[in-house]
């Protein structure tokens, strides 16, 4: 079975990165990595973001705490099938 992880690096309360793992079996679907991050992250439009302003369009959040990257690679789960 494949396993897809998910790995979000998120803003916590005290303003560290935490990781996040998410790890999806891929048994019964196709789901990509972009798949999985649609799913996993909300995105969100910067209210205040204009052409040349140097502000950011938006930001895909998880659990309400901004995703300042993200990372997606696919494995062999433990059964190697």
């Amino acid at each position: 079975m494949k396993i897809l992880m998910l790995i979000f690096g998120v803003v916590s309360s005290d303003g560290q990165i935490e990781l996040i793992k998410i790890p999806i079996s891929k048994a019964l679907s196709d789901i990509t990595c972009e798949n999985a991050l649609e799913k996993y992250a909300k995105f969100n439009e910067n209210p205040q973001y204009t052409s040349g302003n140097g502000e950011v369009w938006g930001y895909y959040y998880y659990k309400n705490k901004p995703v300042v990257l993200h990372y997606c690679t696919e494995s062999e789960g433990e059964d190697g099938k």
